[in-house]
């Protein structure tokens, strides 16, 4: 635009010299059409300065319809972000460009990328940041909680339950489990409490069985059946039983072995059971115990130590870097997990362009807002600039060659 610019300038200089320069001589042929050349060239050069510099400011102070850019920045924003939503980006537009991509590809593209990796990385460190620093333990336990309520309801737990009891049993860890519970059990009945807990359960069934009636209470008599030599024999006998049941051979741990085994078998396959059990588990296990609330007080202590701890951020972002390698790596072998994917992601997009469609519009006016007038001014001259001064140029040439045509033609008359 400078080159143009001083070309232009230049040329007006020269032309109003040439027309001053020519005006002692107008009364001759040649001065004259000199004169006229020179002094239609100006005329022609001003104008057009004129009009040019019009569009961004006032020339000469002049405020009649000057500055016609900056005046009129509002209609012409409204004018780009019609054009842009309606015209350029409109929804079917971009949807057949989507349909034209393998999204699928894309994405496996930029997670393959380092840079992209890192910055999957950023966004989520950033995220983990940003969540920890506005959210409130008390709101994240009521959230937590509320949520696990309202959808308790609708929420199956057997379909998760019946693959990690069969998990557990394939891979032999019932075993596990009945030893650890066995031993438990070994050690609670080896306290010295538990004989008198269960002489008060034997005395209560004692004396309901006895009900006042003379004959049980003889018969209790007789048999010297008292609450505490009850207790230590039922002691001593589970303390066999349980150290019996630790050999894997036991016929009861076999026996109980093969119920559980039937058990998921008939979870699997009775929809009536399935129901029933189902049932249960949300009377007894999740509002009998308010899953919910302890679930909330559990993520709230997890907090804490996050706040506390930062590497805990760091290590839980790294595991789910490294199980997300994992699955990319799984999707870039499985043509048809990939074409899932595709379609997975243009049906998103396709529908979030359907909600969000106006927010391009809105998107373009902020960042057309952005601009000032001065701003606006200067983007469209160095855009434009060298262009419209051209419009100067060829002001004055045009205009000279016109003064001379028609000096020429109206000399003789």
């Amino acid at each position: 635009m400078i080159a143009n610019k001083y070309k232009a300038t230049c040329i007006l200089g020269i032309v109003s010299c040439g027309f001053l320069a020519s005006y002692p001589f107008a009364h001759t042929f040649l001065g004259g059409l000199l004169n006229r050349g020179f002094g239609a060239a100006m005329i022609g050069g001003l104008a057009d300065w004129f009009a040019v510099s019009a569009l961004f400011r006032r020339p000469l102070g002049i405020p009649f319809s000057t500055a016609i850019i900056p005046r009129n920045r509002e209609k012409i924003f409204q004018a780009l972000v019609y054009m842009v939503e309606h015209e350029i980006l409109i929804k079917d537009n971009i949807k057949k460009r989507l349909d034209d991509y393998d999204l699928s590809a894309t994405l496996l593209y930029f997670m393959n990328d380092n840079s992209g990796k890192q910055d999957v990385k950023k966004m989520i460190y950033r995220f983990l940041q940003d969540f920890l620093l506005h959210i409130k333990p008390e709101e994240l336990e009521a959230v937590i909680e509320k949520f696990v309520e309202e959808n308790i309801e609708n929420s199956k737990m057997l379909p998760y339950v019946i693959p990690s009891v069969q998990w557990l049993i394939d891979h032999e860890y019932d075993d596990k489990v009945l030893d650890l519970l066995i031993s438990q059990c070994i050690l609670v009945v080896e306290k010295d409490k538990f004989p008198h807990l269960l002489a008060d359960v034997f005395a209560a069934v004692i004396k309901k069985y006895e009900h006042g009636m003379d004959r049980r209470k003889l018969f209790n008599l007789l048999m010297d059946l008292s609450p505490k030599q009850l207790a230590k024999a039922a002691q001593h006998g589970l303390l066999t039983i349980l150290s019996e049941m630790q050999s894997r051979n036991h016929p009861l741990r076999l026996e109980g072995k093969a119920k559980l085994e039937q058990f998921v078998a008939k979870m699997k396959i009775d929809e009536d059971f399935q129901y029933k059990v189902e049932t249960w588990m949300q009377q007894n296990i999740i509002r009998k115990f308010n899953l919910g609330e302890k679930m909330g007080r559990s993520m709230v202590t997890v907090y804490h130590k996050v706040v506390v701890d930062n590497k805990i951020i760091v290590r839980g972002m790294e595991a789910l870097i490294t199980h997300l390698d994992v699955l990319i790596a799984n999707l870039a072998k499985n043509q048809e997990d990939r074409r899932k994917v595709d379609i997975y992601l243009k049906a998103t997009l396709s529908e979030w362009i359907d909600t969000h469609h106006d927010e391009i519009g809105r998107i373009v006016k902020e960042s057309l807002n952005e601009f000032t007038n001065e701003r606006l001014v200067n983007f469209v001259e160095n855009k434009m600039g060298n262009d419209l001064q051209m419009i100067r140029i060829n002001g004055s040439i045009v205009g000279g060659l016109v003064g001379v045509i028609i000096y020429g033609l109206t000399f003789w008359l």
